[in-house]
């Protein structure tokens, strides 16, 4: 009984913290975007503007990031899985967005 108390539990605690640990960082993905200078008409759940990011409507939001219209931007962004695609609610993004630094505005 003791053995198990004193060897098994913390082992099997040590795998499954590394098991964790190890899909948070498969889930995280770091990119660099363009962000179009003008917000544009698209239609989600309802209609509403996008910001147009490498030439698609891009329908969620950039943590962190204040878009002025009239000026394109060049971001360094952090993308991180919030749902996996089994239990994704139908009306939100698998992906939470969050910016690491704005790498040029013009």
């Amino acid at each position: 009984m003791n053995l198990k108390r004193y060897v098994v539990l913390p082992m099997m605690a040590a795998a499954l913290f590394s098991c964790a640990q190890h899909e948070s960082d498969d889930t995280a993905k770091i990119m660099t975007v363009n962000v179009g200078s003008e917000l544009v008409d698209c239609v989600g759940v309802g209609p509403m503007k996008c910001m147009v990011v490498d030439g698609n409507y891009f329908y969620d939001q950039i943590d962190g990031f204040e878009f002025e219209s009239g000026s394109e931007y060049t971001l360094k962004i952090k993308r991180t899985q919030r749902f996996t695609p089994e239990n994704a609610p139908a009306d939100a993004s698998l992906y939470r967005y969050e910016l690491i630094e704005v790498l040029e505005k013009r």
